[in-house]
Parts: structure tokens; C-alpha cells; sequence
């Protein structure tokens, strides 16, 4: 009877162990797996379900299923524009990008109503969700045919809201006749045109002043005072040097700001102490996962430790312009940038503004929600007047527009190795009550005012003359 009772305790515990297993994968693991490409049910069900729409917040149509000849066949109208964000879906290849991650959406199978769940239980022919985005396909354009034939990323957001108003990578690819022309694609290894450069990590350079900031505000260092700039200076037997060996003379902090001084933001910045620069670090989201629909590699001050407790005097200097071991992606940036702009208060970032089922009723409706609080008001207004200085009488002047005023900074990010700079252009306007935020990157551009400024201040310029991001 011993022998029975364990026998039977150990199939009743083998049963379950499988039932725990069974609930794991298909209820906590169960979006995982559908958007996982090698999930052959969801290919399946790509047969008898109709992909919905995905659509600009103009109801512009960025991607759609049409039938020919009986054939289902995935149309993406803006070609290469959207690309490799949008992403592409077909039955050899599988999905990537937004047709991958909001593959439940647009299958009909998340919040499923009551028809569609009858269709699904039945295995019949139905119709999946539309997905409306927060981009707009006219900064989209502007950004698109602005960087194209460069290296690098645009990302533009709305500072009140977190809605993402373009996200552009180039080079990119055109998802029309994605099989055939599949093996020529993925052949550019030098384009790197799979690639979502607004997602990869690169060194800020002069734009992590603009974090460099909160530390300096908040260590009780007069920003009034003025110091003295010769073209390089000595932190613990490192010589930090200006671009160019430049010597800015007698700066503030307003100045040092808007000529990117190194020495100034090195100087005060070790003054201010390792504790203060990696807690505004952390404050912008250094370390920390960004909530979005898509996965973005967390921006780190060290190779061994996103944000690490201690920071020898040297690499501190280095990182407090930029350089050092910190790395950032150009759409933590664009948040950062908002971030200032919205008293420094930085907002959940947004891709999908809305979803409507087959029949056009609204079945999920984002609402904008707070992230992280990086700055007080007063240290936000003080970050600004040096932007604002940074374009009236500073490197940033080359983004300036004439109907408006634009808060930024410049970056000269040192890739390592014998190739020019990173240049990075950050910004938002109107600075007095922001209505958008830029970070542009192009990759061995040189400086981030002859590079970079040029192609943000065309997607503020069109932003606010189309008043994109009002209701």
C-alpha cells in the first residue's frame, strides 16, 4: 500500500508541475509566444485572418491587406518612409517590427469582442483590428527625405504627451516585393538597413550637458560665476580639451552651455560629486527600462554597470561632456529633450494611439501618463535659458528659425577610432511652451550644428506650421 500511495503522490504531483507549466506558457507567456516568429500557429492563422490596417494619426494608411487574384498581399503605400520601424509580414518571412509586436492587435485576438470571438471559435474568416499610430506622415516625410543618404536617426516626440511624432532611420529599406528582394537586403551589411538606429546605443557626446546640468544645479554651485576657459585643463593628471583646442575665455554657466565648453561641465561637474551626477543620470532614465511598445536597449554610464555606485574622478569627467563608457540611444534622447521641455517632467512615451475593431468602435485609447520627474520647474527653466542661449548666441545657432524660439544643444560624439564625430542635434520649440522635442543623430556627420541642426529645425519648422500634435 506504501508503494501505491507513492506512486500516486508522485503522478498527482507530476500532473501538477504540468499544470503549472501548461498555465505558465499559455496564460503569462501566452503574447510571447504569438509574437515569437517561430510560432507556426500564428502563421496559420495569418490564412484566414485579415490583418487590419495600421494608420498614421491622420488616418493616412501606412500599411493594409488587399486581395489580388484571390491572394492576400500586405501593402505598404509609403515605402521605405516608415521603414525598418513599420516593419513587414509575410508567410516565409514571418513579421518584424510593428507588424510583429502589435501582430495581437491587428489579428483580432487581444480584448477580442464578442464576434470575433464566435469567428475564432468557429475557425472562420474574420477581420482583424486597425491600429491608429501617434506619427505623423508629414514630419515623417521631412525627416525621411532630410537624412536620406546619411547615416543615422531622427526621433520627435510630443513634450506633453509622450506621443512619438516620427521615428526615422536610414539608411532603410522598401517592404514591396520584401521576399523577392529579400537576399539583396540583407546583403548591405554596410547600410545596416534592418537596423533601428533610434534605438541604438551611440556616446552622447555634448548633448549629456544638458544631464551634466541637473548635477551642477543641485550640488549649490553658483552658475553666475564665471570661469575662466583656455582650451583644455588638468582633472587628475587627465587633460580635457575643447573641440578644436577652442578657448571660450570667461564663460557662465548660460555660455559654457551654449558654446559646449568641455572644461566648464568637467570642472564643475567632478566638483559636483559622483553621487550628484549619476542620480540626475538616473533621474533621466539612465539604467532604467523605458515602458514602450517596443524594446529599447537601456542607455548605461559604464560598460560593467548601467549605473553604478562609484565613478573614478576621470571617468567622471569624461562622462559628464559625453565621452567616457556612456552610451544612448537617440530615442532616449528625444525623451530627455521633452523631458526639459515639460518642466521637467518626462512622459510615458507613445506609439499607439488607438485601436478600433472591424466595425470602427474604439476597443483601446492611450492616455498620457507621467514617466519620470528628472528636474524641479526651476532647474527645467534654467537648463532652457542655456538652450535658448546655445541657439541665439551659441553652436546650436545653425537650427535657429526665424517665426520662433528653439531651445537646443549640439553634440560631437568620438565613436573611437579614426573616423569623424557623431552629430547630435537635440531641441524643442516654442521654448516658452514646447509643442515638440528632436534628437537627431548622423552617424560620422562632424559637428551636430553643420550636420544635424539643419534636419531638425525643418521637422520643428513643419510641426509647428501644421500645429502637428494639437487635438
Amino acid at each position: 500500500m506504501r508503494g501505491v500511495r507513492r506512486v500516486a503522490l508522485g503522478m498527482a504531483l507530476s500532473f501538477f508541475v504540468l499544470s503549472l507549466g501548461l498555465a505558465y506558457w499559455q496564460v503569462i507567456q501566452a503574447d510571447t509566444l504569438l509574437k515569437d516568429k517561430a510560432n507556426r500557429r500564428l502563421i496559420l492563422m495569418e490564412s484566414r485572418v485579415t490583418r487590419g490596417g495600421i494608420f498614421d494619426r491622420n488616418g493616412e494608411i501606412i500599411a493594409q491587406t488587399q486581395t489580388s487574384n484571390g491572394k492576400k498581399v500586405r501593402v505598404y503605400p509609403k515605402g521605405e518612409m516608415f521603414e525598418p520601424l513599420l516593419g513587414y509580414s509575410t508567410l516565409k518571412l514571418a513579421s518584424s517590427g510593428l507588424e510583429g509586436n502589435l501582430a495581437d492587435w491587428l489579428l483580432g485576438i487581444k480584448k477580442v469582442s464578442p464576434t470575433q470571438a464566435v469567428q475564432k471559435l468557429f475557425a472562420l474568416p474574420r477581420q482583424g483590428d486597425d491600429v491608429v499610430l501617434t506619427l505623423d506622415s508629414r514630419l515623417q516625410s521631412i525627416a525621411y527625405n532630410a537624412l536620406k543618404g546619411k547615416m543615422g536617426a531622427v526621433a520627435a516626440l510630443d513634450p506633453r504627451t509622450g506621443e512619438v511624432l516620427a521615428l526615422v532611420s536610414q539608411p532603410s529599406f522598401n517592404p514591396t516585393n520584401l521576399e523577392e528582394n529579400w537576399t539583396d537586403i540583407i546583403s548591405r551589411e554596410k547600410d545596416r538597413p534592418l537596423e533601428q538606429r533610434y534605438f541604438s546605443l551611440f556616446p552622447p557626446g555634448s548633448t549629456m550637458k544638458v544631464v551634466t546640468s541637473a548635477a551642477i544645479l543641485r550640488s549649490g554651485i553658483n552658475i553666475t560665476d564665471l570661469y575662466e576657459c583656455k582650451g583644455s585643463a588638468v582633472i587628475n593628471g587627465q587633460i580635457i580639451s575643447e573641440q578644436n583646442d577652442k578657448i571660450h575665455g570667461w564663460v557662465n554657466y548660460n555660455m559654457a552651455l551654449a558654446n559646449s565648453c568641455n572644461t566648464y561641465f568637467a570642472t564643475f561637474g567632478v566638483q559636483a560629486g559622483e553621487k550628484n551626477f549619476l542620480a540626475a543620470a538616473k533621474g533621466f532614465g539612465f539604467g532604467q527600462k523605458i515602458p514602450f511598445e517596443l524594446n529599447i536597449p537601456t542607455s548605461s554610464i559604464t560598460k560593467a554597470t548601467v549605473i553604478p555606485t562609484k565613478l573614478t574622478t576621470n571617468l567622471l569627467a569624461a562622462s559628464t561632456f559625453g565621452q567616457g563608457e556612456v552610451l544612448v540611444t537617440p530615442f532616449h534622447m528625444a525623451l530627455i529633450t521633452a523631458g526639459i521641455a515639460n518642466h521637467g517632467v518626462i512622459m510615458t512615451p507613445q506609439l499607439v494611439e488607438r485601436v478600433l475593431d472591424p466595425a470602427q468602435n474604439i476597443k483601446f485609447e492611450q492616455k498620457p501618463q507621467p514617466w519620470l520627474t528628472a528636474l524641479t520647474k526651476e532647474e527645467a527653466a534654467k537648463i532652457t535659458s542655456g538652450m535658448v542661449t546655445a541657439v541665439t548666441d551659441g553652436t546650436a545657432a545653425p537650427g535657429a528659425l526665424s517665426n520662433v524660439q528653439v531651445a537646443a544643444k549640439t553634440g560631437s560624439a568620438e565613436p573611437g577610432g579614426n573616423v569623424q564625430t557623431h552629430a547630435w542635434y537635440i531641441a524643442f520649440a516654442p521654448a516658452e511652451a514646447p509643442r515638440i522635442a528632436v534628437a537627431v543623430i548622423v552617424e560620422n556627420g562632424g559637428t551636430g550644428g553643420g550636420a544635424a541642426a539643419p534636419i531638425a529645425s525643418q521637422i520643428i519648422q513643419e510641426a509647428l506650421s501644421q500645429k502637428v500634435g494639437d487635438k
